[in-house]
């Protein structure tokens, strides 16, 4: 059988529907097919139908994710990795599988694969730098930044499907969020979130099978993580196939402590997928933005600085190909085909 990692693909885009279910999950990924289907005025089983096909090809999944909360209280960091010569695909597909790197990507520019890593601790994430990635065949260097804040995050971006009344619709009964001290994760919230990665719409009584509780236990606690954005429920869609094919991360200089003009950078260039401050280098921001066309590309910058003058770019890339976006191995048509655990509490070595 071949390694799907490896197959060519010749994409088709989804189709207006498909886009409209999608967008409605993004908004509330657990929402029953009842509030759907009003949403979408179609007929709740032809919702569920159209779902699962989407699934089982791989073109759109709900995941689960450590929260922002969780993770302010870690350590996450960006990893540029350069590679040997013709090394990159076969470090790719080794580093997809570890479970503390959440994301790889093949990207253009000065470096081969840009991951996103999370540690506990730094002394765990200087550990697994130095032991596991330092030691790796075929990796000839790397250059590490720690992320420091989420300004936007990807959980939020939308694909801009559905009218203003849909959107009402599904956004009317969103369970409301509202952040407070971040929960301690116990072995049972843990377990939710794996069982949550593979599949973020896993029913409540199979939920509570797994963990060995009441269904309304796993119902109050899985409410309660959420509002509290101690786990971050995402509905993913195949990036080639959803009408924004071009991935690009821009490393760049700002005063991250100027909030308004933040928000204003982010008003001016609604395609901006998530927005990150960074320490221990040059950047203090990496911004990913999700674009049309690749001749879109080439106006970022002007935007960009036009948004918030004071911006300055110092490095940009465009990603070739997601090997693993946020737990799920992809593609080249960037269609998940399988899912690696992110239980990044768990010890690295």
């Amino acid at each position: 059988m071949p390694d799907r990692l490896q197959e060519s693909a010749q994409p088709a885009q989804l189709d207006e529907a498909d886009l409209s279910l999608v967008n409605t999950l993004q908004i509330d990924p657990r929402a029953p097919w009842s509030r759907i289907g009003r949403a979408l005025d179609l007929d709740p089983v032809t919702v569920a139908r159209r779902w699962s096909r989407l699934t089982e090809t791989g073109v759109a999944w709900i995941t689960a994710q450590p929260g922002r909360a969780q993770i302010a209280q870690g350590f996450v960091a960006f990893v540029e990795v350069d590679c040997e010569a013709g090394r990159a695909l076969d470090v790719a597909n080794t580093l997809a599988q570890w479970p503390h790197v959440m994301t790889v990507e093949h990207t253009s520019g000065g470096r081969d694969l840009l991951l996103t890593v999370s540690m506990p601790t730094l002394p765990a994430l200087s550990a697994y730098l130095l032991e596991r990635l330092g030691t790796l065949p075929g990796i000839s260097a790397t250059r590490t930044q720690l992320g420091t804040h989420v300004f936007v995050h990807a959980t939020d971006w939308r694909l801009r499907a559905l009218d203003p009344r849909q959107r009402a619709h599904i956004t009317a009964e969103r369970p409301a969020r509202s952040p407070s001290t971040p929960q301690t994760f116990t072995a049972r919230d843990r377990l939710l979130s794996v069982r949550l990665g593979a599949d973020g719409r896993m029913s409540l009584t199979d939920l509570a099978q797994e963990l060995g509780v009441g269904i309304t236990t796993v119902r109050k606690r899985l409410a309660l993580l959420i509002a509290n954005e101690d786990l971050e429920l995402r509905c993913e869609v195949a990036q080639p196939l959803c009408g924004w094919p071009i991935s690009t991360s821009i490393w760049a200089q700002a005063r991250i402590d100027d909030r308004d003009a933040l928000n204003r950078l982010l008003a001016a260039v609604p395609e901006i997928r998530a927005c990150i401050g960074l320490a221990g280098g040059t950047a203090n921001l990496l911004i990913s933005v999700w674009l049309r066309s690749l001749t879109e590309a080439r106006g970022l910058e002007s935007r960009l600085t036009s948004a918030l003058p004071q911006l300055k770019v110092l490095d940009q890339a465009v990603s070739l190909r997601f090997v693993k976006r946020m737990g799920r191995i992809l593609d080249p048509a960037g269609r998940s085909v399988s899912t690696v655990p992110m239980d990044i509490w768990s010890d690295p070595s």
